[in-house]
């Protein structure tokens, strides 16, 4: 197990490097073994360039860079999530437009920063904005919000 592990870090390792050969803004990080593992298992080359030069940037302690990069790949985890559900949804209701699904994903946003009541299914009784500010910081629906979903 142990033998597995060393070379999976070792692959790993091996890739960011390999992502990384070319840019010199990265040079910081050649010798962090610890930082190098987190940043191969990011999928993405790009997302993995972009998160190493922020790294190199703020130059963090190595577990305050492990930190970063593992906090970035589990919002990437997320994000995927959240698309893959979206277009399942779309899949399943074809006539759903990209304007619907961002102001849905707006409304989910506003939802999930109110207090945890709020941001409870079927909570949600003033979910969109018609054209004026969303509740005036009130919490309740200004006169222009009309869209009652519960």
């Amino acid at each position: 197990m142990r033998i597995s592990k060393t070379i999976t870090k070792q692959v790993h390792r091996t890739r960011a490097a390999s992502v990384l050969s070319n840019n010199s803004a990265c040079r910081w990080l050649v010798h962090k073994a610890e930082i190098l593992d987190e940043l191969g298992r990011i999928e993405s080359d790009h997302a993995l360039l972009v998160i190493a030069k922020r790294v190199c940037e703020l130059k963090p302690s190595t577990a305050d860079a492990v930190e970063m990069v593992r906090r970035h790949r589990e919002f990437d985890r997320l994000a995927d999530e959240i698309v893959h559900v979206v277009n399942d949804y779309r899949n399943r209701n074809p006539s759903t437009t990209r304007q619907e699904v961002l102001e849905a994903l707006e409304t989910v946003g506003i939802m999930l920063s109110r207090p945890t009541e709020a941001g409870q299914p079927g909570r949600h009784q003033f979910l969109r904005k018609s054209g004026s500010d969303y509740d005036g910081g009130t919490g309740q629906p200004d006169d222009h919000t009309q869209h009652i979903i519960s």
